[in-house]
């Protein structure tokens, strides 16, 4: 898994789902709108690899066509940005629309849909949503091994967003970048919290937001 630049770095535009699911109208019956997808037909050889975000648990939630669905079955294609679920009778798999899904959870794991690079908007997962937020966005892409083989390689995007601004998140030094006002404020807090960028980035980035929020920089 290796961590990738995103780009661009100004955003014009940018449309943030509220992350609380409104009150579930529409039910699982056979006429559900949540089964108003079309078929996901994608092949791949499983041998190297899928094209799906890892988890340990498919079970998901949804925001579809402004209702929640709790308890679904879901796959995140995150080479192509598609959220898959099964149809009424669990046979087909069915890619949800994208203009009618603002935010999806599975395994534990939050995304939002935000328009950063793209009119339609993508999907990033989000750790800390305040005056700033605290997103990755997950990526696979058929890349060739050693052997000169195509198999699926994750490559993960940390950035924070602020202002509209998007600053990437690639290395210990570009924490400072979301505050440069108060980089020795924000230095003792890193060594105080005995971060480890390199170990475990999103939580360093989250403490340093926290901090940042909690003082009002």
């Amino acid at each position: 898994m290796r961590f990738h630049r995103i780009v661009p770095l100004l955003v014009f535009q940018i449309a943030i789902i509220i992350p609380a699911f409104s009150e579930t109208r529409d039910t699982l019956g056979t006429n559900s709108l949540l089964y108003s997808g079309t078929e996901y037909i994608k092949q791949f050889n499983q041998s190297k690899g899928t094209p799906f975000f890892p988890t340990s648990s498919n079970t998901g939630a949804v925001l579809y066509h402004g209702n929640r669905y709790e308890n679904i079955d879901l796959l995140y294609d995150c080479q192509d940005d598609w959220v898959i679920v099964r149809d009424a009778q669990g046979l087909l798999k069915l890619r949800l629309v994208r203009e009618k899904l603002e935010a999806f959870e599975v395994d534990n794991h939050s995304f939002v849909k935000l328009k950063l690079l793209t009119r339609e908007g993508e999907f990033y997962e989000k750790f800390f949503d305040g005056k700033r937020m605290l997103l990755m966005q997950w990526k696979k892409n058929l890349e060739l091994d050693s052997n000169e083989q195509p198999v699926y390689e994750l490559r993960k995007t940390l950035f924070a967003l602020q202002n509209g601004v998007i600053i990437p998140l690639d290395r210990s030094d570009d924490l400072y970048t979301i505050d440069p006002i108060h980089k020795r404020e924000l230095k003792k807090v890193y060594r105080e919290n005995k971060l480890n960028f390199k170990k475990d980035p999103v939580k360093a980035a989250l403490v340093f937001i926290k901090e940042i929020e909690k003082n009002n920089w």
